[in-house]
């Protein structure tokens, strides 16, 4: 009788530990799925759009009513315009990350100037922050948003 339960504790103890492998490994693998890995070409539809959509359109974006600085950042024209509050400084510069007012408040330790503000409960990852520094580098291209953006006709 005790050998008995010795090999069925024995059993228990193998399932235990073949159970928590095939979790262990699942979550490993989850993990390597979500790594976040800079493309080579940053695009603003893909990367750029979510990112401000999330954290900068409820102040810089198309609602009139509730926009701060005078600054849209939904539209070119307008981020690559000079600020109205510090006329000799844009919101953003082509090319030139460290010339690109969105870049510098969005890296500033100072927390009177950084953006998306402490008092919004939003921040920006350092993937986040390293993503908008290479598509500005890159030339900081707007997309049309992708619904409007007409696609070529298929032929069978």
């Amino acid at each position: 009788m005790k050998l008995q339960y010795r090999t069925m504790f024995h059993r228990y103890i193998l399932i235990a530990i073949g159970t928590l492998a095939v979790f262990t490994s699942c979550n490993n693998h989850r993990q390597s799925l979500t790594a976040e890995v800079m493309p080579d070409s940053v695009d603003y539809n893909f990367h750029i759009r979510p990112i401000l959509s999330d954290r900068c359109f409820a102040c810089h974006g198309p609602d009139a009513n509730k926009r701060e600085a005078g600054l849209r950042l939904d539209i070119a024209d307008s981020a690559y315009q000079a600020l109205k509050e510090s006329p000799g400084m844009h919101a953003l510069v082509p090319g030139d990350p460290m010339a690109s007012a969105v870049y510098l408040r969005i890296t500033t330790e100072d927390s009177t100037q950084r953006m998306p503000p402490p008092s919004s409960n939003m921040t920006l990852s350092a993937f986040e922050i390293d993503l908008i520094q290479k598509w500005i580098k890159q030339g900081a291209k707007y997309k049309p948003h992708w619904a409007f953006v007409p696609h070529p006709p298929r032929h069978p």
